[in-house]
């Protein structure tokens, strides 16, 4: 059966339920209501001895999960995976969608459009966050500064992931490879969508590609707790709840905002509590959060549904990125529970959160900190802060309408000139031949094999 619409994206529900899934997952659900052919292409964090595609159903929406064979398969050294690329073009002729719609190509391969492009199925492209633009894929740099720098080689050599044994030449070949199989993906796609103009003027600055390449069209939202009942306030004297949610990595300020929770618990022993929902980004990332919270009243809920969001009854939604958010579903979520928020300075969120937030320097404890006291020390505060919230985002009912929209002329638009080339296959099996030669220089003892 041909399909009406392919996702593509690099992990799915319930293996995570991030921004970018939750979105996926919205709007392929929303499209399946109006009568289409929709499917999921998905990746996963979990490694498999073979390459294994699993097929799974979410709620009726039918998911096909990859299981990559290889390790470290985030690291942007490994963005190409040749199986990865096989299975998919086989899976492209043999249900002929008549739209791809990429939101992500992490622990997938990065020719995803190439491939579309190849087999004359338009593709289409969301980007969730800054990895076209990023090795490290949230420009957050090694020391935690929030990166603006160009995609380059001199740029990034000192920042991106590294074994340690790799010579400079190797490191300067992936850096531009990786910059180059961006510039082409983004060439060959019928259009790119971002949710905010700020993320098109960044990206266009650090990629060289054009300005006008990017669309932006703001996310559209699903209210989760409809039929949920409103959260109370928080009462006088009564401990005031905080929470993050969302997939819980260190560039999202997680393991920030438990040292700032400290020294809030230090200051005002019994005053507050803190929740924190959402799956580990690394089991090594978990054991370092449930250490720091030792001896406070901080709960790890785990991955979770709107329902046990709602029952964790937050009184301030704290996000506290170190990297540049594109948007923040979670914003939407925090004012539908009618909660204010606290966030960082960075990205979006700030911008979005308008009146309703509190903002902290992203990456001082200290300031999360005096923010989060706030709430603890100013009686009127949270009501002033409440009122204060903005209207959200748009439909998704009306954002879906839109989408199709795009989705129809990018299946009747001729095929134009592209202002990079594909990168050829020969170029990436070179690179690996460089890795496999460096990699070698380690283990092969004096004088060669015997």
């Amino acid at each position: 059966m041909a399909l009406d619409a392919l996702h593509v994206i690099h992990q799915f529900p319930p293996e995570s339920r991030g921004g970018s899934e939750s979105y996926a997952f919205d709007v392929a659900q929303r499209q399946r209501a109006r009568g289409m052919q929709v499917e999921v292409w998905s990746g996963s964090k979990h490694w498999r001895e073979r390459l294994t595609i699993e097929r799974d159903e979410v709620e009726g929406l039918p998911v096909h999960r990859v299981h990559r064979d290889d390790l470290y398969f985030d690291h942007h050294v490994k963005m190409w995976h040749p199986g990865v690329e096989a299975a998919f073009v086989a899976f492209l002729r043999e249900r002929r969608p008549a739209i791809v719609h990429v939101h992500h190509w992490v622990r997938l391969t990065c020719n995803l459009v190439e491939a579309c492009w190849r087999n004359g199925v338009p593709a289409i492209v969301t980007l969730h966050d800054y990895y076209t633009s990023c090795p490290r894929a949230f420009r957050r740099r090694a020391g935690d500064e929030a990166c603006r720098r160009a995609l380059s080689a001199a740029s990034c050599g000192d920042c991106v992931p590294k074994h340690g044994y790799e010579p400079k030449a190797e490191i300067d070949a992936g850096i531009e490879l990786f910059a180059d199989h961006y510039r082409a993906e983004l060439a060959l796609a019928a259009a790119v969508l971002v949710a905010v103009g700020s993320t098109a003027d960044l990206l266009a600055k650090t990629t060289g590609v054009p300005r006008d390449r990017y669309q932006v069209l703001p996310l559209g939202y699903r209210q989760r707790f409809a039929g949920m009942p409103p959260l109370p306030a928080p009462v006088a004297g009564a401990p005031v709840r905080f929470a993050f949610w969302g997939g819980v990595g260190r560039h999202k300020g997680v393991d920030g905002l438990v040292r700032a929770f400290r020294q809030v618990h230090a200051s005002h022993p019994g005053r507050a509590s803190l929740h924190v929902l959402g799956g580990f980004e690394s089991p090594e990332f978990e054991r370092e959060l449930r250490q720091a919270a030792e001896g406070l009243p901080v709960t790890f809920h785990g991955e979770f549904t709107a329902a046990q969001l709602h029952a964790a009854a937050p009184h301030v939604g704290v996000f506290p990125s170190t990297c540049l958010e594109t948007y923040g579903l979670v914003l939407d979520e925090c004012f539908e529970l009618g909660l204010p928020c606290i966030t960082s300075d960075l990205g979006a969120l700030p911008e979005r959160a308008a009146g309703a937030g509190l903002v902290a320097k992203a990456g001082d404890d200290a300031a999360l900190a005096t923010a989060m006291q706030r709430f603890l020390t100013e009686a009127t505060l949270w009501s002033e802060l409440r009122a204060r919230r903005p209207a959200g985002s748009p439909d998704l009912d009306a954002h879906v309408t839109n989408l199709l929209a795009i989705y129809e002329r990018a299946r009747l638009q001729p095929r134009r000139p592209t202002f990079t080339p594909p990168v050829p296959s020969e170029r990436r099996i070179a690179f690996l031949m460089q890795q496999r030669e460096s990699a070698m220089s380690r283990v092969v003892p004096p004088g060669g094999p015997r």
